[in-house]
């Protein structure tokens, strides 16, 4: 790349994450940048010309090659933004922007102009594939705006990602869903004055090398969300056991292929009714609804439904929150 930038007259040059002092943490197909890096990166603001930085990957303390999780590049654009300081990072992907739902479910989706790095983390754990999650972490923290934009149609004007914005009328931005989760039901009569009782349990899904998505309990009864590529029959046989044996509980199940629909809008605090609205949404459409989880902030109200039902709970929940204008 830089070499056919020069071959155009432009001023560019090749710098290798060795090089330049991207470190990374010893976790081949999961690194986390090591905070010296930004230090050492920081070098590259004063760099002349263009900087052709490879994405992906960075080296561990001890010199080997160690590469980030999918959407590395992403990730590597985002730390370089953060060490220099830039005033923008333009993320260049294959669409024009991000719409408020994904076009193949709801043809013709509304385009979003603005949203929050909280919106737009939420709303690409849920589903949205066009910036990894993990990608926002640095820019976030360094208080640099995002610009996300198509490669084939640069002129477009893109989606900008920004730490606050104006909350328009609307209190729901935008509508995700994500499959393969599984949840653990475990019930237990007067759990809630058994002190412990959920550490315990996550202690066990710990033990056997898993992390859990999210928690939603009740006083006798807790769910346990799970991605289900982590929890294959092996490790469910054990971990049932292990519950049955050490907690001594009443009940306990695993439901599996479920997915998780989630509406998100830093506005949403503000707006009285929208969990009903979204209810009465899946109502309409035959939906059933396996779980609802709010989180503190109010910026996402999530839904467990079956995965079969997960486009069809997507285009109820676009019809109520973005109908079409009346003709």
């Amino acid at each position: 790349m830089a070499a056919a930038l020069r071959a155009r007259r432009a001023d560019a040059r090749y710098v290798s994450p060795a090089e330049a002092g991207l470190v990374v943490s010893q976790e081949h197909g999961n690194a986390r940048v090591l905070a010296e890096s930004y230090v050492n990166l920081s070098r590259l603001r004063d760099a002349p010309g263009i900087t052709v930085f490879p994405g992906f990957f960075g080296v561990s303390p001890r010199g080997s090659v160690v590469t980030f999780p999918r959407g590395g590049s992403d990730i590597t654009g985002s730390i370089l933004a953060a060490a220099v300081k830039a005033n923008l990072y333009e993320n260049f992907t294959d669409v024009d922007c991000v719409f408020v739902a994904n076009p193949s479910v709801v043809p013709g989706a509304e385009a979003l102009r603005e949203l929050t790095y909280r919106e737009m983390r939420e709303l690409s754990y849920a589903g949205f594939s066009v910036f990894h999650e993990e990608a926002l972490e640095a820019v976030f923290r360094a208080g640099v705006p995002v610009c996300i934009k198509n490669t084939n149609n640069p002129s477009a004007p893109g989606t900008r990602i920004v730490h606050e914005r104006t909350c328009p009328i609307q209190a729901v931005a935008g509508i995700a869903a994500d499959g393969g989760f599984c949840q653990i039901y475990v019930s237990k009569y007067l759990m809630n004055r058994e002190i412990g009782f959920g550490r315990r349990l996550l202690q066990i899904l710990e033990d056997e090398g898993l992390s859990y998505e999210h928690t939603p309990s009740g006083i006798d009864n807790i769910s346990v969300i799970l991605r289900e590529d982590r929890f294959d029959a092996g490790v469910e046989t054990k971990v049932l056991r292990r519950v049955r044996d050490e907690l001594e509980v009443d009940d306990i199940s695993v439901e599996h292929g479920l997915a998780l629909v989630m509406i998100v809008g830093e506005c949403m605090r503000h707006a009285v009714g929208t969990a009903a609205r979204a209810c009465n949404a899946f109502a309409r459409a035959g939906v059933n609804i396996e779980m609802i989880n709010q989180g503190a902030s109010e910026v996402s109200m999530m839904f467990a439904v079956k995965i079969d039902d997960a486009a069809n709970a997507v285009r109820a929940l676009y019809g109520e929150f973005f109908p079409k204008p009346a003709a």
